[in-house]
């Protein structure tokens, strides 16, 4: 009997050529969820956690993927509430902590109504250690409603998939708490200055792990950026990036998790770095920039027995809604691999808004068609 989801997923984590290739489409924030689950982007974007869980459901339903990203579950049980629409936006009012937001409508970005944040943004101005401590607190536990979602959607959907929470290291937590170009000139001017803000965020990773672990995850899905060669060079990312990328893999082995690494931009330069940790997976970006990032080029420095993610282009070639041309991008995905070698077939970067349903369905019949052995 073939087997899909969670077990051939774990299988495939552990270094096992499976009989089937796993396979799963990566997923983040609210994109392309809202459109699956039949929602308005507003409706999930500021949703609740029963519109978090129903729309988890409404992919895992649709498509039936061996991997599932948690993408989280709101700041509450209430649902949001449309305030106002027009045709640059829509303006919502999040009735679990009471902020109202403007969703724009071109590029679905999510920015804070009184203050124009969005996420990602800078913290603050962060000039001295004083400022990062006061700036960023001390990690105490992932959200309560982060957990109970967690644990609901793992118990929920049983063994049909495996559910994957993400973090990221400190290195990019980092960048993105200074912004990009102050962070690119910290690393310069300012070492101690990075280092002390991206130990802030790593500090935490010991807990992070073990609540995921304690909620049921069995694997974590760790995603790294600006740490690659088109915008660091490889010195820098062995002073900066690489400890940090190591450190929280092995704080993912101590809470008993299968640790997935996923590094984007241009990782070639690297590999051999990446390849010495212990990560259990391996993911990159689709090619960008005019870099030849392929899977062949990976599985060459990473060997026969390490699980490797694939990169099949999320956004050019599925938008081409053509079912030849995605299965034939399967099938040079799982060719580069190598046959009988361990596998997860998935997207290099998160699914758009703009990809039809229709299109992922093909990716994954089309990987479910190809034996491994």
């Amino acid at each position: 009997m073939t087997i899909y989801g969670r077990d051939l997923a774990l299988r495939a984590l552990a270094g096992e050529a499976t009989e089937c290739i796993p396979v799963g489409p990566l997923t983040w924030g609210f994109d392309y969820y809202w459109k699956v689950a039949g929602l308005e982007p507003w409706e999930l974007a500021c949703g609740g956690s029963e519109t978090w869980h129903a729309a988890h459901m409404a992919l895992l339903d649709r498509h039936q993927p061996d991997l599932l990203w948690y993408s989280g579950a709101g700041a509450g049980t209430a649902a949001p509430t449309l305030v106002e629409e027009n045709r640059r936006q829509w303006l919502v009012r999040d009735n679990n902590t009471g902020m109202t937001y403007g969703l724009l409508k071109e590029s679905l970005a999510l920015y804070e109504m009184e203050t124009g944040r969005k996420e990602g943004d800078p913290v603050g101005q962060i000039r001295t250690p004083d400022d990062a401590d006061r700036l960023i607190p001390e990690f105490t536990g992932w959200d309560e409603t982060y957990l109970q979602g967690l644990h609901r959607l793992i118990r929920e959907v049983g063994d049909r998939a495996l559910v994957l929470p993400h973090h990221s290291p400190g290195y990019i937590c980092a960048c993105y708490a200074l912004g990009f170009e102050r962070a690119m000139e910290a690393l310069i001017m300012a070492p101690e200055l990075f280092t002390h803000v991206a130990d802030r965020y790593a500090a935490g990773d010991e807990l992070r792990m073990r609540q995921l672990a304690e909620a049921g995850a069995q694997a974590v899905y760790i995603a790294d950026g600006w740490a690659s060669c088109d915008i660091i060079s490889r010195r820098m990312f062995e002073r900066f990036a690489l400890p940090y990328q190591r450190s929280i893999v092995a704080a993912a082995h101590r809470a008993g998790l299968y640790a997935i690494l996923w590094n984007e931009g241009d990782v070639l330069p690297l590999l051999d770095l990446e390849a010495a940790l212990d990560v259990d997976a391996f993911g990159i970006e689709q090619p960008r920039k005019g870099i030849d990032l392929s899977v062949a080029r990976v599985r060459e420095v990473f060997g026969p027995r390490r699980c490797l993610l694939g990169n099949l282009d999320s956004e050019s070639l599925l938008l081409t809604g053509d079912a030849r041309q995605i299965a034939r991008g399967v099938a040079e995905q799982l060719r580069q691999s190598d046959i009988g070698n361990p596998f997860i077939l998935t997207t290099g970067s998160p699914l758009p808004s703009n990809i039809a349903p229709a299109a992922v369905d093909w990716m994954i019949e089309a990987t479910r068609a190809f034996s491994n052995r």
